[in-house]
């Protein structure tokens, strides 16, 4: 599944919660996402593309993510 950076940037966590399919519950921030990223139970890779355009927070809540849920797999790039 390939994110686009530029459609983050522009569209913020709506673009987020569609892309990834989230719950109408997703709370539209950071931790939301990090515990959506977790529970996500299916083989999954994240292509972040244009990856220059968000924050590094963001980044590293998707690398977090990553690394706590066997089934999700992240990729950055720029």
């Amino acid at each position: 599944m390939k994110l686009d950076g530029n459609l983050i940037k522009e569209m913020g966590h709506d673009y987020l919660k569609d892309a990834l399919n989230f719950p109408d519950y997703y709370g539209k921030n950071l931790d939301a996402l990090y515990d959506c990223l977790c529970e996500i139970g299916v083989e999954t890779e994240i292509v972040l593309i244009n990856g220059s355009e968000v924050s590094s927070d963001l980044i590293d809540t998707f690398i977090d993510a990553a690394s706590e849920n066997d089934f999700l797999k992240f990729r950055c790039e720029s």
